[in-house]
């Protein structure tokens, strides 16, 4: 992808750590993903997304997190990362259905970004209680 980037930032002090993820969506397919570099073990308890930079993002892109086995490790929250905003940054959780479990990991996490347009900036931030 011409243009694209996504960098990490990992915060792995105390048992809320905290991963963040600053991107540049590719400037022909409005796409960009990244895979971490680290190892993310534990459970995934609220994303907050930045439409930060120059140029916001399409309205409505959409955050896909997958674990190693290209499994949508969100799927089941009562929230998500899709229909993002272009100006607000916006928090959500990702608490189960029955709001007393959250998505758990232990893989290296893709984090793809879609919709997003062309040469479009910015972060997404997750944070995850350590195991």
């Amino acid at each position: 992808m011409a243009g694209a980037t996504m960098t990490f930032d990992y915060h792995d002090i105390g048992a809320i750590r905290k991963l963040v993820a600053t991107w540049t969506s590719d400037d022909a397919t409005g796409a960009v993903s990244g895979t971490t570099t680290k190892k993310i073990v534990g459970s995934l308890i609220k994303g907050i997304t930045d439409p930060s930079g120059s140029a916001a993002p399409t309205a409505d892109y959409d955050i896909t997190i997958t674990d190693e086995q290209s499994f949508n490790v969100l799927t089941g929250a009562a929230d998500d990362l899709t229909d993002r905003h272009t100006s607000d940054t916006e928090e959500v959780y990702f608490d189960q259905a029955d709001h007393d479990r959250f998505p758990v990991v232990a893989d290296t996490l893709t984090i793809a970004v879609t919709t997003a347009g062309n040469s479009k900036e910015g972060v997404l931030t997750i944070y995850y209680r350590a195991a």
